[in-house]
């Protein structure tokens, strides 16, 4: 796929009513990532499960590599866990087996030769209460008469001694046995906005989208990047208008809500006289803008907080 064909892809997706709410919601809380939760039931996404409550953690897996694979996101493998292959939960845990007869008793030996005689066996064979006895001649041995021969397995069913265990992986949750073969190693993702889906997020593409949405559902006639015909005879345009009835909303969109932005707008607000009017911005007012949009009576939006800019413009309206 070409850089313009996944630029077109994404702008596509970029104004999909579900894509809209998971990248709003993203912005609207402040958190750029989507990050994996692993728990009994598998692996799942809860921030975009609370967007796509009805789809399964497997359909949401498959919409959020559509939208990688579109540039509205990035992923960034983090992990794998091994998974059962009967009901895909990652509460697994490994079991050692003697390769001979498959018994799970076996256990982990020190090796060592009695030099004199030749002998090689575990240091557990060879120990006597405090001493260390030649399981072969009886003798007894001092620090020079033995030297360590390494590690190794030895199986208390079959005492077949080997060097690596078979390993086989038991679930807890339906108790299912299976080798590695059988095993499903699953990937844990992170995945983040892309600096490309950012840009649209400070230029207000998608934050404009998804405040549509929300004012349409209302009943709201929306236009985005509209025209006013003023009272004074001048035409004025505004990143949002919004009419329902005599309702009028009227909103433009700033990374920053500078002093000017706000002046700018109130002399917009004075010749048109909407019901609201709207400032909308990414990042918070100070008090002293604060303090001049209230004097200008403009309303200033930011993200933050448990409510979306629609449902704040929702609520502004329910508080009049």
């Amino acid at each position: 796929m070409t850089s313009q064909s996944v630029a077109s892809e994404r702008d596509s997706l970029l104004i999909d009513p579900e894509v809209q709410s998971l990248v709003q919601r993203m912005v609207d809380q402040g958190v750029y990532s989507i990050h994996a939760k692993v728990d009994s039931k598998g692996i799942s996404y809860p921030l975009a499960s609370a967007v796509l409550h009805d789809r399964s953690e497997d359909e949401i897996a498959e919409f959020l590599l559509k939208l990688v694979k579109a540039g509205v996101l990035n992923s960034k493998l983090l992990d794998r866990v091994i998974a059962c292959p009967t009901c895909n939960s990652p509460s697994v845990y490994s079991k050692y087996n003697c390769p001979r007869c498959s018994s799970y008793d076996i256990g982990k030996a020190s090796i060592i030769e009695h030099i004199r005689c030749g002998y090689i066996g575990s240091k557990e064979k060879f120990e006597k209460g405090n001493r260390l006895v030649c399981p072969k001649c009886k003798s007894v041995l001092g620090d020079g008469d033995y030297r360590s021969i390494g590690a190794s397995f030895e199986c208390n069913t079959c005492n077949t001694r080997f060097e690596a265990p078979k390993i086989t992986h038991k679930c807890s949750s339906c108790d299912e046995v299976f080798s590695y073969k059988e095993a499903k190693y699953e990937a844990i993702y992170e995945y983040a906005l892309s600096e490309e889906t950012k840009r649209s997020v400070a230029r207000g593409t998608v934050p404009l989208s998804s405040i549509a949405t929300v004012l349409k559902q209302e009943g709201f006639k929306v236009g985005i990047k509209a025209d006013l015909l003023g009272k004074s005879g001048a035409t004025h345009t505004f990143d949002i208008v919004a009419k329902r009835g005599k309702e009028l909303i009227v909103a433009n969109f700033t990374f920053e809500p500078k002093e000017e932005n706000i002046i700018g707008l109130f002399a917009k607000k004075y010749d048109i006289d909407p019901t609201l009017t709207l400032l909308i911005a990414l990042t918070p007012p100070s008090k002293e803008e604060e303090a001049v949009s209230k004097a200008y009576g403009v309303t200033i939006l930011s993200y933050g907080g448990l409510s979306s800019l629609g449902e704040q413009i929702v609520d502004l309206l329910g508080n009049r």
